[in-house]
């Protein structure tokens, strides 16, 4: 019997055949890249609108127009709870002049993660994505209140939720670490190096450094002027961690 397939040059229609029945029987619809790559921005009032144009222009230049969607959530003075619906604060924790925190406070735990999945379902609804990117700016209110304590396992969770909800086995993220505005508050230094120590204990994560942008007068935000360049560094560094290949197949399960 004649294996056509051991030969130097075996006949082009058995090539295909064999390429056919290889996508009917054997390989994983993840194996077939679609080149097309889904951003998730959110955070607070330094994720604004002005960050998003920014980023988007640089991730298209970089990938294409079509081959890449930008999702966008963000909402201003809202401490990472708000996106961890399991969030726990830190044992005998009080509220900076206004005590412990009460039930009510507690059910505000997630309530911005529904509007941010909501968003992201639908981006993915009916699409193939290769990557899947977590873009965050988020973290001021947690400093100013003193809630570094709780941050690293809460936004490991809410990593974990986003995955397990969009069903992907893998997902990178770029993570902002807030300015230096308050750099004499020792709660506010601590929340910066939580942020950083969550970037360098991944392998599929990275931070951005924000100090450069920040000015004296703008306190914990940015002049509005700089958010495009913000988001154009958030962009720079997603589309490194998309090629050095650490934000793998997003439907590689």
């Amino acid at each position: 019997m004649i294996n056509y397939l051991s030969q130097p040059n075996p006949p082009e229609c058995l090539l295909r055949l064999v390429a056919l029945v290889v996508l009917a029987f054997g390989l994983p619809a993840s194996a077939q890249k679609s080149g097309k790559h889904l951003f998730i921005l959110s955070g607070q009032s330094n994720m604004t609108g002005g960050l998003k144009a920014g980023f988007a222009q640089t991730v298209e230049d970089a990938f294409g127009e079509g081959n890449v969607v930008v999702v966008h959530h963000s909402k201003s003075g809202r401490g990472i709870r708000f996106w961890d619906k399991d969030y726990t604060f830190p044992d005998n924790y009080r509220f900076p002049g206004k005590g412990v925190p009460s039930e009510r406070t507690k059910l505000q735990h997630g309530q911005e993660y529904g509007p941010l999945i909501e968003k992201a379902r639908e981006a993915f609804a009916g699409k193939s994505f290769d990557t899947v990117t977590f873009v965050w700016m988020q973290g001021e209110s947690d400093g100013m209140r003193g809630l570094g304590p709780a941050y690293e396992k809460s936004f490991l969770r809410l990593l974990g939720r986003l995955k397990a909800d969009l069903d992907i086995k893998d997902m990178g993220f770029v993570i902002g670490r807030i300015n230096d505005a308050h750099m004499d508050d020792p709660h506010w230094t601590a929340m910066r190096e939580v942020q950083v120590k969550l970037a360098e204990d991944a392998n599929h994560g990275v931070w951005i450094d924000t100090d450069d942008l920040s000015e004296p007068d703008n306190g914990v935000h940015f002049p509005k002027e700089k958010y495009p360049i913000l988001g154009h560094r958030f962009a720079e560094q997603a589309i490194v961690l998309i090629r050095k290949g650490s934000a793998r197949n997003a439907n590689d399960i």
